[in-house]
């Protein structure tokens, strides 16, 4: 949106000079003309922490998460139970050494490293697994977020679509909007979470 805007104001800046160094072709005065006020591209926005705390795709996905999260723990835990049962066997073998073979203690060993290993390797792919999940859950809603968006911005003559957070400033990192006064007027967030089958009901 940034190298739009910086486009437009380019653009704006050449058709000003070429309009001051251009001559006329005839001794005709060239005819004012009067730039109607409020005839620019209409600019409307959406609040995106707004959106995410109302669209029920949010939280169903939290839920699913929260499901995951639940059921990595349990195996997990089951996982690290038999490793703790494993370890303990095989330090009391230790404390034993004349009754137990070379053979059996080293199985009862290599046992204790395979569950361990077993174990480390189940939590490493379950959290690559989790934030795969989230990962594309996230782009998922962005994306039905922006289509939407999209959809209503053409029905209602918006030219751009601005995101931002209800707590944004001027002076907010990766924002672009330096002022506004419309009153919400171009606001469509309650808009978008309405098509999206998450309407907002304002409580008077």
């Amino acid at each position: 949106m940034k190298r739009i805007i910086l486009a437009a104001l380019v653009a704006l800046s050449i058709n000003f000079v070429n309009a001051q160094t251009k001559k006329p072709v005839t001794k005709t005065p060239a005819k004012s003309t009067t730039v109607k006020v409020g005839t620019g591209p209409k600019i409307g926005y959406i609040f995106e922490d707004y959106i995410f705390e109302n669209y029920k795709e949010v939280k169903k996905l939290d839920e699913d998460i929260k499901k995951k999260q639940d059921t990595y723990q349990e195996t997990y835990n089951k996982m690290a139970i038999e490793y703790q049962t494993l370890y303990l066997d095989y330090q009391n073998s230790m404390k034993n050494l004349d009754s137990m073979t070379t053979e059996r203690l080293n199985e009862k060993l290599r046992k204790v490293q395979e569950v361990k290993s077993a174990s480390e390797n189940f939590q490493r792919e379950a959290e690559k697994e989790l934030q795969q999940f989230t990962g594309d859950g996230v782009v998922r809603i962005k994306t039905s977020i922006k289509t939407t968006a999209e959809t209503i911005a053409k029905e209602k003559g918006f030219k751009y679509i601005f995101t931002r957070n209800k707590s944004d400033g001027p002076m907010t990192s990766n924002r672009v909007v330096l002022y506004a006064g419309d009153k919400g007027a171009g606001n469509i967030s309650d808009a978008v979470l309405a098509r999206m089958g998450s309407p907002v009901v304002v409580k008077k």
